[in-house]
């Protein structure tokens, strides 16, 4: 059967909010349910607006930083089920100027894979084009975490064509072992193998009290040259960060990472690390890292995802939605053993109000320093 759009139809509004929203039983785009297919589309949109103040060096440093209004992130995504008893899952996603899409491009195919699961083993395989699972940071989506923007892109594969598996273990799936093998197109990995693997565990597990533990690491096979570069938190400025390519016949990252929730209150800490082999002279190794501070004050709490090692957003309760209060610091350093790409250190401060289930709103402060080139740029 095809479900159709029922917007217009009695019942519509989602009555336990203020600010208006659709009731949750409300589509936007047609659905298909049938024995051997489904498909559920989704849409997410993301809109920022930022403003930039630089002192002298910064400008001297990246330029002029225009102030901007654009659309962020806008995605379309199929999901479902398909095949005899529906053992089959499918997902494809495309996706324009979103925190996947690589800096040189606008649009991107985001998702194109297929997976089953082996539910005796509490394991899932897929396979197809998708995102790897390295660092807390690109397992959750941005949209949906306490930071507006990711800063540890630079150590981060985006997407790629490969195999992954994900083995759920403990009493209520309080692990998580994902592992894949990968056609490396990030960087300058022009199609060669990577693998990949992240670990996860609930090392406390209580109802509003948890602490989520997780480690990863990375290994690709370079060829000839790599670049590393990234954003200062901020998708409207250009790359503060950049270390121009240099030669490289492979690469290890690692990254470790830190989420403690109690009640309202969180924290979260990663830290990632990347050492490229070079033919001649000492490895370079290029290090960054964040600690983040998150309360709701409206006392909603969030909720944990055991099938991907990572945090839901929040849901608000009350009429008027929910209020976070955000802190961050977070440092990348791109400049190791005679490569000079800089580095920044970010602090921020801001606010997120969860209107309702699908809505969210943010205001964000921050304050970069950036030692490149001799001297200390403001932004």
């Amino acid at each position: 059967m095809i479900e159709a759009p029922n917007l217009f139809q009695s019942g519509w509004r989602d009555s336990r909010y203020a600010i208006p929203d659709l009731a949750p039983d409300r589509i936007i785009i047609p659905r298909l349910n049938t024995r051997f297919l489904t498909v559920r589309p989704g849409i997410e949109l993301i809109i920022d607006r930022t403003g930039f103040e630089q002192d002298s060096a910064s400008l001297a440093q990246v330029g002029k930083q225009g102030n901007l209004l654009e659309v962020r992130s806008a995605s379309l995504e199929f999901a479902g089920e398909f095949g005899p008893k529906r053992l089959f899952d499918y997902k494809i996603g495309v996706e324009y100027n979103g925190f996947d899409v690589d800096p040189d491009t606008t649009w991107a195919v985001t998702d194109f894979n297929v997976a089953f699961s082996i539910p005796k083993w509490r394991t899932r395989v897929r396979l197809g084009q998708m995102r790897e699972d390295f660092g807390y940071e690109v397992v959750g989506s941005t949209a949906t975490m306490p930071q507006s923007e990711r800063v540890l892109s630079p150590f981060a594969s985006p997407i790629n064509f490969g195999l992954k598996v994900t083995h759920l273990f403990g009493a209520n799936d309080r692990a998580t072992l994902t592992y894949g093998v990968f056609k490396d197109e990030w960087g300058e990995g022009d199609g060669r193998p990577a693998v990949s693997a992240r670990a996860t565990v609930l090392a406390i597990d209580q109802q509003d009290r948890w602490l989520h533990l997780g480690v990863a690491i990375r290994r690709s096979d370079v060829g000839a040259s790599i670049q590393y570069r990234g954003r200062p938190g901020v998708a409207a400025a250009d790359d503060f960060v950049d270390t121009g390519e240099f030669e490289a016949t492979s690469a290890t990252h690692l990254g470790t990472e830190v989420h403690y929730t109690q009640g309202p209150w969180s924290v979260i800490a990663e830290f990632a690390s990347a050492r490229p082999d070079v033919p001649q002279g000492r490895d370079p190794v290029f290090r960054g890292g964040y600690v983040l501070g998150s309360w709701v004050l409206t006392g909603e709490s969030r909720a944990y995802d055991r099938t991907k090692g990572n945090v839901k957003r929040i849901m608000p309760t009350g009429r008027w939605g929910a209020v976070e209060l955000v802190g961050r610091y977070a440092a990348v350093d791109l400049s190791s053993n005679g490569i000079d790409g800089g580095r920044f250190d970010r602090i921020e401060g801001g606010a997120n109000w969860w209107a309702t289930t699908r809505w969210k709103f943010g205001l964000l402060y921050g304050h970069v320093w950036l030692k490149r080139f001799g001297e200390t740029g403001r932004t």
